[in-house]
């Protein structure tokens, strides 16, 4: 009897460490994470960037009357095209008329008088005082005469250059103050665009070697490019942004009817060859930020390991720009080829074994 309960016995604590033995290979096993990456590459940086720009008229001008007065004659429509010094508006000019007809009158009495007063100098029968008065009376009737002829030309507005009536701000018979805008001319034949360039790529756009690639495509034809070509670019800051006016040149294009006040998108290739290699684009997420500066994960292949796909955790720290519809703009830290963690980024930390994922 004893003999059997000491065999059950032993058979007890045998299965025991057999079911012990059985579970320690299981309590030592890693549990290693699948991490979804994204293959930073520098291509990134040569995508074209896309600005909405506002197209302008190259030539445009207020058109105002530089005395007061009556308007009596507008014989122009907006939308008409007009040629260089053509009328366009023209104010009542009786009483300038008169006036201009008093100065003349003056002007002739004057001269007459200095003629004579002149023959007499010559023949030493006035004086040089006596002559000098005369002199200065005819000077001011002249300089009066002039003034008068200016006031007369100032009533009528004729168009400097040719163009297209886009605004009349008067109508006939309004009376109007000086230097009040009374048209708006434009030169439709030749159009700009103007687009807001934030200030991280105006140091590039600002290079004596930037060669920028540029062109603007409209909605509905946006398979239609046209190429700019770079006309100013604004010393300072739009007031309230960061944001500076970039003004290009549109081409000539006759299948469109492109207008003044009309939308476009500007494509902005890299303003040097320099960008291609020091720039990237990662979604805004997969950047990070604590006290020590932004940063990124990266999985760092292990080529040795016998573990297919296997990756070891690295932290980068990482040098941002500004954030376009590409995503945020990496300016230094990461690598041609470098693996970013996109998701799970709190259940991960330097060091830690991963598995990679398949790509975005």
């Amino acid at each position: 009897m004893k003999f059997i309960q000491l065999k059950l016995g032993m058979l007890i604590v045998a299965l025991y460490l057999s079911a012990c033995s059985d579970k320690e290979p299981h309590a030592r096993e890693e549990v290693i994470r699948p991490v979804r990456t994204l293959t930073v590459s520098m291509q990134n940086a040569m995508a074209t960037r896309e600005f909405s720009g506002v197209v302008d008229a190259d030539r445009k001008v207020d058109l105002a009357f530089r005395i007061g007065g009556t308007v009596v004659e507008m014989p122009v429509l907006e939308g008409d095209r007009v040629q260089a010094n053509q009328l366009l508006a023209r104010l009542d000019q009786a009483d300038l008329k008169i006036q201009l007809k008093a100065m003349q009158a003056d002007f002739d009495r004057s001269k007459a008088e200095f003629l004579r007063a002149k023959t007499l100098l010559d023949r030493d029968l006035l004086s040089q005082s006596d002559f000098e008065r005369v002199e200065s009376q005819y000077f001011v009737a002249e300089s009066k005469l002039d003034s008068a002829k200016q006031e007369l030309a100032y009533s009528a507005i004729r168009a400097p250059f040719e163009g297209y009536i886009v605004k009349r701000h008067v109508e006939n018979f309004s009376e109007v103050a000086p230097r009040t805008p009374a048209l708006t001319l434009m030169d439709l034949d030749s159009l700009v665009v103007t687009i807001e360039v934030p200030e991280s790529l105006m140091i590039h756009a600002q290079r004596k070697d930037a060669k920028p690639e540029l062109y603007a495509t409209f909605e509905g034809h946006e398979s239609s490019q046209f190429l700019l070509t770079l006309k100013e670019i604004a010393a300072q800051p739009i007031p309230g942004t960061q944001t500076y006016s970039v003004t290009f040149r549109l081409p000539p294009i006759n299948n469109l009817n492109v207008l003044p006040g009309m939308s476009a998108e500007v494509s902005v290739r890299p303003f040097t060859e320099n960008d291609a290699s020091s720039v990237a684009y990662l979604p805004t997420q997969v950047v990070l930020e604590d006290n020590r500066g932004r940063y990124v994960f990266v999985a760092v292949p292990q080529r040795e390991s016998k573990q297919r796909n296997a990756a070891t955790i690295e932290r980068k720290n990482v040098e941002v720009g500004d954030v376009s519809s590409f995503g945020i703009q990496v300016i230094s830290g990461l690598a041609e080829g470098d693996e970013v963690v996109t998701a799970g980024m709190s259940q991960i930390a330097p060091g830690m074994q991963v598995l990679l994922m398949a790509s975005n």
